[in-house]
C-alpha cells in the first residue's frame, strides 16, 4: 500500500479482519526498511496502537482501512504517539505482538 493513499484515511474507520470496527486511523509510519505501520485509535480509548500495515487494504468504497488482523489483537498492540518518529524496538515489537 502506498502511504498518498493512507493520507486520504486519516481519521476514517478501521475494521478488523471479519469486518468489525476496531476504531479511526490516526496515522502511519514509514520505517527505514520501507515497511508500513498504522497508528489506530481503538474505539473507547485515547491511545494509539502501533499495527504493522503490509496486510491492511484500503476500501475506497467503504471509506476504511481494513487491517489483516482480529480487533482484540489491535487493542492491546505496543502505544506510541502520533507526533514521534516510529525507532526500531518499537516496530519490532508490533511485530512480535502480530506474529505470536
Amino acid at each position: 500500500m502506498q502511504t498518498a493513499v493512507l493520507e486520504d484515511f486519516i481519521d476514517q474507520e478501521v475494521v478488523d479482519i471479519k469486518g468489525k470496527p476496531v476504531g479511526v486511523l490516526e496515522c502511519y509510519w514509514e520505517s527505514h526498511s520501507g515497511k508500513l505501520y498504522l497508528g489506530i485509535k481503538p474505539k473507547g480509548q485515547d491511545t494509539v496502537r502501533v499495527v504493522p500495515g503490509a496486510t491492511a487494504e484500503v476500501d475506497e468504497r467503504h471509506s476504511w482501512v481494513q487491517l489483516g488482523f482480529d480487533a482484540s489483537r489491535v487493542r492491546t498492540a505496543p502505544l506510541y504517539d502520533c507526533d514521534k518518529e516510529l525507532y526500531p524496538k518499537l516496530e519490532q515489537a508490533a511485530d512480535h505482538h502480530f506474529r505470536h
